[in-house]
């Protein structure tokens, strides 16, 4: 969490130090707990549709906050094809619309 600028509970700031580092990105791509959170994305998709590109156009509405263009559909469903669908919501744990906010 220390990678992740996590809050120290036992101090107390007006402001929360704010980086951006590589570090961040590799954690948040390769960490166990984003793992196993992205399986358990996928695990969820496939219970609420049953095709795969239903599933990755739901957690893409889901991760974006919007609806998907026919594009970004293809591509994700083409690498869930690929490498699994828990892989892709690793990806899509990871789209800067996820992971940011304006």
């Amino acid at each position: 969490m220390t990678t992740l600028d996590c809050a120290d509970p036992s101090m107390q700031v007006e402001k929360r130090n704010e980086t951006v580092t590589p570090l961040q990105s590799l954690a948040m791509l390769n960490n166990k707990f984003m793992v196993a959170m992205a399986e358990r994305f996928a695990g969820r998709l496939a219970a609420e549709a049953t095709e795969l590109d239903e599933q990755v156009r739901l957690g893409l509405r889901q991760t974006m906050s919007r609806p998907a263009s026919d594009a970004e559909v293809r591509e994700f469903t083409e690498f869930a094809r690929q490498h699994g669908l828990p892989n892709a919501c690793r990806v899509m744990l990871n789209l800067n619309e996820f992971v940011f906010v304006d």
